[in-house]
């Protein structure tokens, strides 16, 4: 076996004790790495229903199982923890380098515990782990924290600017331009004084099969880039205008929410997409070794992403792509996810708006947005109460009916009254309301390929508007968990890498003979580990169902006919979907799935 150390590294840093753990081949065959090693390994070194914030809260951070082999697009790289948004697993995927660069030091895995004294951060190198004092780094933002330590000792890094300091629930960590969103991994990397990671390795990452994977990675590649590739539309539309370029066409969808969820029609849209402003992009941007660069960079600022268009764009009536890019740049800076800052600013200004709050904000007023995005960064003023996210500010004001989330966890850019599918994954979703996790758009916006239920790569579209046959929903989620365990791209990925080539690629780089069931296999029991471990630290999340007002009303896009998603059409889906997955009705996997998928309890 080869492209894997079988080590892990341990640190307890309130003891300062640094500790290296062997991996088990079998272990490695069931789990690979990135989100399989990752959920694993958080259920297992986590003891009992810790506080997010606290010791007991392992932050565990796993290179993708195919970092470092140099098939195009996969050194995707993730955190995975606790989350204080949700109280389930805080998981996020990014494209930043330190997954390679960990690897380089000898490493598939590192396991965080306990909490520094003062600020410090961690640097990790092949001969050697030190937690160092992050003296003058404090309140620091983030693009001049990683700057500062990447001149220092080189390497990668990944940190957090003041949001992670100050406990921002939605916090991020961030590097290379990448940033780990959602779920508040900012935070928790905060809560242990940790400044930032920084890796600098030089060992190579020898693959098992050297020649069969370098005949994979120039077919993958041709994929991409030859006339009649099957990647090549996709892969031409990103490199050329990334993710923003959806934004007009979402909305002739009526699927672009506007105005806190209550349309999904944004009248300026278009000024919105990359189309509109090609004239401005001053660069690309892109993941780790990643030859795509969908990152489109509006003037020097930042490249913004097609959520981030909505969250902090149509969402808040704000139709100025240059506007849209300051707040952008300055979430990205605090170190804020754009997606649930956008929508607790959305809520503010309904709560405003109907004058549940004094504070006056504005939809559309662009100067009171970053002002309040800077007090909640530093926790100041409306900030404290901002920093919370929505399902808090709406128990806080009694409006828990207006705050749009799921299990805590506001949504991105897809309206689920018009896109039923993917409203069905928000729900079914392992760290609460989420496009990147069943991905279901890549099926329901157009005819797609996709595994079905034994792993077989088919041409299928899925019906938006029904809420029969979601089948498919459970089939992508186990899918869309391979690309995050193995470090590949979803975005553009999805359109080559079946199960059959991703388990040439894992026998290639790692020297594991799976056929492409079983590799589909791997990414079900993966899914159901996450379940399981949302289960065992929130059990009330099988009771209940939080369908917001938004959802259940009408949408006033005329050519949808009064499309809505009610809490009657959520519940039946949910019940289809549990049956699919051989889960009891309160969505809990069974003794024989899970003997089937080989999980010990």
């Amino acid at each position: 076996m080869s492209g894997v150390w079988k080590k892990i590294l341990k640190i307890d840093l309130s003891e300062g004790v640094i500790e290296k753990e062997e991996l088990d081949d079998e272990l490695i065959r069931k789990y690979l790495g990135g989100n399989g090693l990752g959920i694993k390994l958080l259920r297992e070194k986590t003891e009992g229903k810790p506080e997010a914030f606290s010791k007991e809260n392992p932050l565990i951070f796993v290179p993708g199982a195919l970092n470092g082999s140099q098939i195009p697009m996969t050194e995707k790289c993730g955190f995975y923890s606790k989350s204080p948004l949700t109280d389930i697993m805080a998981e996020g995927i990014f494209g930043g380098s330190l997954g390679e660069e960990v690897k380089k030091c000898g490493f598939d895995a590192v396991v965080i515990k306990g909490r520094c004294d003062e600020l410090s951060y961690l640097l990790i190198e092949e001969d050697g782990v030190k937690i160092k004092k992050a003296t003058g780094l404090g309140g620091i933002g983030t693009k001049k924290t990683e700057e500062v330590l990447k001149e220092r000792h080189g390497g990668s890094a990944a940190v957090i600017g003041p949001a992670g300091e100050n406990l921002v629930k939605f916090a991020i960590i961030t590097g290379d331009d990448r940033e780990v969103g959602r779920t508040g991994l900012g935070a928790v990397m905060g809560w242990k004084n940790l400044k930032g990671i920084v890796a600098n390795g030089w060992k190579d990452v020898e693959p098992s099969k050297p020649e069969k994977l370098k005949e994979l990675k120039s077919k993958a590649f041709s994929e991409f880039t030859k006339e009649d590739g099957e990647g090549k539309e996709s892969y031409d539309a990103y490199s050329s205008h990334g993710t923003i370029k959806f934004s007009g066409m979402a909305s002739e969808l009526g699927i672009f929410p506007t105005r806190y969820w209550e349309s999904g029609e944004f009248e300026e849209a278009d000024k919105l997409s990359s189309y509109h402003w090609e004239d401005h992009i001053s660069g690309d941007n892109g993941c780790n070794r990643c030859p795509c660069r969908c990152g489109q960079v509006y003037e020097d600022i930042v490249d913004v992403e097609y959520e981030t268009s909505f969250a902090l764009g149509s969402n808040l009536e704000i139709g100025s792509i240059e506007d849209v890019a300051k707040a952008n740049y300055l979430c990205d800076d605090l170190g804020m996810d754009t997606i649930s800052m956008g929508n607790v600013l959305g809520f503010l200004m309904k709560l405003s708006e109907i004058g549940v709050i004094d504070e006056d904000i504005s939809f559309g007023d662009e100067k009171k947005i970053r002002e309040i995005i800077r007090k909640t960064g530093f926790r100041e003023n409306i900030g404290e109460i901002a920093a919370e996210g929505v399902k808090k500010i709406g128990e806080r004001f009694d409006k828990e009916e207006l705050a749009v989330h799921v299990n805590g966890l506001s949504p991105p850019a897809y309206d689920p009254r018009a896109l039923k599918g993917m409203g069905l994954g928000f729900y079914t979703s392992t760290r609460g309301a989420c496009h990147l996790r069943s991905d279901c758009d890549g099926i329901e916006l157009s005819e797609g390929k996709s595994p079905n239920d034994s792993g077989e790569w088919v041409t299928m579209e899925g019906e938006r508007d029904s809420v029969e046959d979601k089948e498919y929903v459970a089939w992508r989620e186990n899918y869309i968990t391979l690309h995050d365990t193995l470090g590949s791209c979803k975005l553009t990925g999805r359109s080559v890498y079946s199960p059959e080539l991703m388990s040439r690629f894992v026998d290639a780089h790692l020297g594991i003979d799976l056929s492409a069931e079983e590799i589909y296999k791997a990414g079900e029991r993966i899914y159901n580990l996450e379940r399981l471990y949302g289960l065992e630290q929130k059990p009330e999340i099988k009771e209940g169902l939080h369908v917001p007002e938004q959802f259940s009303t009408p949408t006033p896009v005329e050519h949808l006919d009064g499309a809505k998603l009610t809490e009657k059409q959520v519940k039946k889906m949910l019940k289809d979907y549990y049956e699919t997955r051989n889960w009891d009705e309160k969505g809990v996997p069974t003794e024989e799935k899970l003997e089937e998928l080989e999980i010990k309890v």
